[in-house]
């Protein structure tokens, strides 16, 4: 991404492009009411999270207190969506050790 969120001590929640840093590192926690939704909380400043200001998309900022508010709550949406399965190339049965495998996979 071109943009990245960082948590600035000084200038809270902000856009950044450049260089990585470990203030750019978020993790995500359940609310903890099994719906889906998720604190997202600073990996730096530990208290910080994400928060939803206002109605526009821009008014996102940070928020440390011990207040919880639904402003706080964010639910992850896929973007996209993936079929997966299972292909076996090569199968050898070796529980024994008693023979060399020898076959190349290319």
């Amino acid at each position: 991404p071109r943009y990245r969120f960082a948590d600035s001590k000084q200038n809270g929640l902000v856009l950044i492009k450049g260089a990585y840093n470990n203030n750019q590192l978020f993790k995500v926690v359940p609310s903890g009411d099994n719906d889906d939704f998720y604190y997202i909380y600073s990996c730096v400043l530990k208290k910080d999270r994400i928060t939803k200001k206002g109605v526009k998309n821009k008014e996102v900022g940070r928020y440390g207190g011990s207040v919880y508010n639904d402003n706080q709550l964010w639910k992850l949406v896929p973007r996209f969506t993936a079929d997966l399965y299972t292909d076996t190339i090569f199968h050898y049965d070796n529980r024994q050790g008693s023979k060399e495998i020898t076959q190349e996979i290319a």
